[in-house]
């Protein structure tokens, strides 16, 4: 880890330092990840970042929740500190000079970082721009069809609703003719079915008297004494009559 620290902002403000990195590497994921900034100093740690990758750095005063604007690229390498403070002049020793090449290099790699910073701020507007716009017109769409929906929707009940009232059940009235019988008939199907009924209390009577007689009989033989054996032949009427007895 790289202690990036010192004086940021020299009219000492507030707020916090927005980083995330332009592409997710080993360590570090492609999230934004804040920082506090105290009376326009900071001091926190970074991972260096490999070749090709920096971070994106964008400064939000307290309470602002809109989307970071990111203005400056960090590359950071591979030492324990750095000091990001802005540096005084230095009167070089007498003997001692500067490379004009040197300071031209770094001041072009400064104007580039600042450009291609420029430039994906300038981007990243173009987009959000494009984004409202279509979120804009998706959200009219949504509107009309909702309306169109809700109107179409109302017409259909308003028609189920005059259908409903116009549309009455027929009612049919059925006429049937049935036959009734004439008085003599209606007279006769009576005596018969009085008569039907008499049969048969009369054969139920009937039944039931025989089966009280035979009943009566096997009373009567099983008190008397025996006789004895009697050779009775077995088709004669009197041995018929007993086995039809028995059998009931």
């Amino acid at each position: 880890m790289t202690r990036v620290f010192g004086k940021l902002f020299t009219d000492e403000r507030d707020g916090s330092l927005v980083v995330k990195p332009t592409k997710a590497f080993f360590g570090v994921s492609k999230h934004e990840k804040i920082f506090p900034v105290n009376q326009g100093s900071i001091d926190f740690e970074l991972l260096p970042t490999p070749p090709g990758i920096h971070y994106l750095v964008g400064f939000k005063d307290p309470g602002d929740f809109t989307i970071t604007d990111f203005t400056l690229q960090w590359r950071i390498p591979a030492v324990e500190e750095i000091d990001i403070s802005p540096k005084k002049s230095v009167q070089p020793p007498a003997g001692e000079s500067v490379s004009n090449t040197s300071q031209q290099v770094h001041v072009k790699r400064l104007a580039t970082e600042l450009s291609e910073a420029l430039k994906e701020v300038s981007d990243l507007k173009h987009q959000l721009n494009q984004t409202q716009r279509s979120l804009a017109d998706v959200t009219s769409r949504f509107d009309s069809y909702k309306s169109a929906t809700s109107n179409s929707l109302s017409s259909r009940d308003a028609t189920i609703s005059k259908l409903s009232e116009a549309v009455k059940p027929e009612t049919r009235t059925v006429y049937k003719e049935v036959a009734v019988p004439a008085a003599p008939l209606k007279q006769r199907i009576i005596f018969l079915e009085g008569e039907l009924e008499r049969l048969n209390n009369l054969n139920r009577e009937y039944y039931e008297s025989v089966v009280e007689l035979h009943q009566l009989k096997l009373d009567r033989a099983q008190s008397l004494p025996s006789p004895g054996e009697i050779n009775t032949p077995e088709d004669s009427p009197r041995q018929r009559l007993i086995n039809k007895l028995f059998s009931r």
